[in-house]
């Protein structure tokens, strides 16, 4: 080969040397920059917005914090509970029409979200505490199944870092941190409509907005409800139903852990002066069927030692709703859950002093 031929060639070369070194530097630049992006986003988000990262309890939390400053001097009565609380108790239906509410009105609002435990509700609790929500009373579900052991430890679908130091002390299934993780990563993609709605809100469509599209502003309860259904959707979503709960309640056991949770909300409760009222949402005949004697009375003792040990009132609605006003078995349709939430703040009411409770709070 000829010398002088051969010198373009290796200044060529160079050439592409540093323009794939180049490249790479621009590469390795901007995946840094992306990487240093995402973990500022998640960082302001965990310790300036935790609650954007939870919609359910977020979106509602917002709406109740506005609520609690419009009316400073009612108490205040929130509800947690699973989808059965969540759907069947309506508060919007109690809100005073055409006139003033006076001051010894309670305000009810349901912050009751599917797949509850008694963990869920602690966490829940903590969360209103450290955001400057503090409620007069909880109305609290006891949901059988969340009492069973879970051998796989709890799951947590939109867990915080604000949360682990309580999380910390309870048995989690690995999911809970993998969904955590998920989340994180995909921060911009599951996260979209909310971060446009949060910097630009009228480039998305109204049902897309995050608020309280889902879930009524003035009760907190989920919208969505049915009204009627057929009687093939009703027995198909019942054998649904039987297919999830009735294992848990044939075999049924109280859960160290669940036990150790609901507690430590009472203990919580009764430290922080807030008055509790336990509630047993309402069922079919046939899903009250799927209790054996045995689990009966374990569920009967186990909430009679609760009652004694912590005073706490018991509202047992099992047997309130005919069977034809549920969709499968718990869950209740619209005329069910207005029927149910009518009779159950009356019932709050009476097993509630609110008058002590508006003394209390207002105690240094």
């Amino acid at each position: 080969m000829n010398p002088s031929s051969g010198e373009p060639l290796r200044a060529r070369c160079r050439r592409d040397a540093r323009r794939s070194s180049g490249l790479r530097a621009v590469l390795l630049w901007g995946l840094f920059w992306i990487a240093a992006v995402q973990v500022i986003a998640i960082v302001f988000l965990e310790w300036r917005h935790p609650e954007f990262l939870d919609p359910k309890y977020g979106c509602r939390m917002l709406a109740l914090r506005a609520l609690r400053e419009e009316h400073r001097d009612r108490p205040l009565l929130l509800t947690l509970g699973s989808s059965r609380a969540e759907q069947g108790f309506r508060p919007s239906l109690l809100a005073p029409t055409g006139e003033t509410p006076s001051p010894s009105d309670p305000l009810f609002y349901n912050l009751a979200r599917g797949g509850s435990s008694p963990l869920l509700y602690l966490l829940t609790l903590r969360r209103l505490l450290a955001d400057g929500i503090h409620p007069d009373a909880l109305l609290v579900e006891i949901f059988p199944p969340a009492l069973v052991e879970d051998e796989g430890g709890a799951v947590i679908y939109k867990p915080t870092l604000r949360d682990l130091p309580l999380l910390r002390r309870y048995p989690l299934s690995e999911r809970t941190w993998a969904f955590w993780l998920q989340d994180r990563l995909l921060l911009w993609y599951k996260y979209r409509s909310g971060l446009l709605a949060w910097t630009a809100p009228t480039w998305l469509p109204p049902q897309a907005r995050w608020g309280m599209n889902l879930w009524d502003y003035q009760g907190g309860e989920w919208r969505i409800i049915g009204s009627g259904i057929s009687a093939l959707e009703r027995r198909r979503l019942t054998d649904d139903a039987h297919r999830r709960y009735a294992h848990s309640l044939k075999h049924f056991r109280i859960a160290a852990d669940a036990d150790r949770a609901l507690r430590e909300l009472l203990d919580t409760c009764r430290s922080q002066r807030i008055g509790v009222v336990l509630v047993l949402m309402p069922e079919t005949g046939e899903f009250r069927g799927w209790y054996p004697p045995a689990a009966l009375r374990r569920l009967s003792d186990y909430l009679a030692e609760l009652h004694r040990q912590y005073d706490v009132p018991l509202i047992d609605a099992r047997c309130w709703i005919e069977d034809s006003e549920f969709a499968d078995g718990h869950h209740l349709l619209n005329r069910g859950a207005e029927v149910f939430t009518r009779r159950f703040a009356g019932e709050v009411l009476s097993a509630l002093d609110c008058g002590t409770l508006i003394r209390q709070r207002r105690t240094p």
